[in-house]
């Protein structure tokens, strides 16, 4: 789709500002509302939207974040919920999913995405409380949900349930790993730097480079795509899902309009008050071992709502080892030792999330939690 940003007008602009109202991100008194003018005021708006969805809060409206603010604008008791194909998605559904694993009957992340568990967790609720177990949302399952909701303590319970099944353990040998070379060529090539090197290729080499170190390793390793081909991240998560991998590694660059940034960017799904313990322990570790020789001024893990990372079945980790837009950086992305550098970390920290180590965030995490 089109970007959409600071300087555009017309009626695009006017829908995007709406849905930012809607929101709570945007005052509907403003005058570049009144114009349909994408302006500061609508830029910081979408800034801020973006950063509370876990998306890059870059100020331009693309494809990611349109379809969040779509997502925004449903409302939970709005429209009735169901199982179909494509699958109902919104923040309505998210809400629905975390009330209904708030109540015990779980349905998987709250990815606000109506799938076939958040169905049988709907038709579990409504035996439960006498309704008619059709797996539809109407007014009278809105209603039930609603009343006993607001006698119940919200909890982190997804993420609880799934710790409580427990991390890999057991080792990397026989495991499935898609890995996920972001971008692809024509018509996307990602982030480009300075000197011309395009981030679609540096993520297939590094893929490349992974997938020689996981095999090694015992792995089973498949593609997202091939070369030069281009898939949207919907796509790749349908692959992801359909091929029943373990784990999915999608390797991205970081981008910034500053030159001066550097350092690497481990991502994982986060959202609302859930957090996925096992992308959040494989970021880490392949985060510790880019540390051990990469040391630029912006490393971090970070939680985010990606469309890859929401909506697959599994766990996802997106990898962006360094910023293609510093040129101290991209010189390094040209090097085949920075390279093997960057596959070994990656290979190295997603053996130890398969053999069942924990990051050094969860252990000073669980040290801070006993000093309480």
């Amino acid at each position: 789709m089109k970007l959409f940003k600071r300087g555009d007008s017309g009626r695009e602009v006017r829908d995007i500002q709406s849905r930012l109202i809607e929101a709570g991100y945007l005052d509907k008194t403003s005058p570049e509302v009144s114009s349909s003018f994408f302006g500061k005021e609508t830029e910081n708006a979408v800034k801020s939207f973006q950063d509370d969805r876990g998306l890059l809060a870059d100020g331009i409206v693309g494809q990611e974040t349109w379809r969040a603010l779509v997502d925004a604008s449903r409302s939970f008791g709005n429209r009735f919920l169901f199982l179909r194909e494509p699958p109902l998605r919104g923040d309505d559904v998210a809400e629905l999913k975390r009330r209904l694993n708030n109540l015990g009957f779980y349905c998987g992340k709250e990815d606000g995405i109506f799938d076939i568990d958040t169905a049988l967790a709907v038709e579990q609720f409504q035996r439960n409380f006498g309704l008619n177990p059709d797996g539809i949302v109407g007014h009278k399952t809105f209603d039930a949900l609603l009343r006993i909701s607001r006698i119940i303590k919200d909890t982190p319970f997804a993420a609880i349930r799934e710790a409580e099944k427990g991390l890999p353990t057991g080792g990397i040998k026989g495991r499935r790993i898609m890995i996920d070379p972001g971008h692809g060529y024509p018509p996307d090539w990602g982030a480009v730097g300075p000197s011309g090197l395009s981030e679609s290729d540096v993520a297939e080499n590094i893929a490349d480079l992974v997938s020689q170190q996981l095999v090694e390793k015992g792995a089973i390793v498949t593609f997202s795509r091939r070369k030069g081909e281009h898939l949207s991240d919907r796509e790749r998560a349908f692959r992801a899902n359909e091929q029943k991998v373990t784990l999915v590694i999608s390797i991205h660059l970081n981008d910034s309009g500053d030159p001066n940034s550097s350092g690497a960017t481990c991502l994982y799904y986060e959202r609302g008050n859930y957090r996925s313990p096992y992308g959040y322990r494989i970021a880490n570790h392949i985060l510790d071992e880019i540390s051990e020789f990469h040391h630029g001024k912006d490393m971090c893990v970070r939680g985010s709502s990606l469309t890859l990372l929401r909506e697959t079945r599994m766990p996802v980790v997106v990898v962006c080892p360094a910023f293609i837009t510093n040129p101290k950086e991209e010189a390094l992305l040209r090097s085949d030792e920075f390279l093997r550098y960057v596959a070994r970390a990656i290979a190295v920290g997603t053996d130890k999330y398969f053999r069942g180590v924990k990051s050094r965030a969860e252990e000073l995490e669980e040290r801070e939690h006993h000093d309480r």
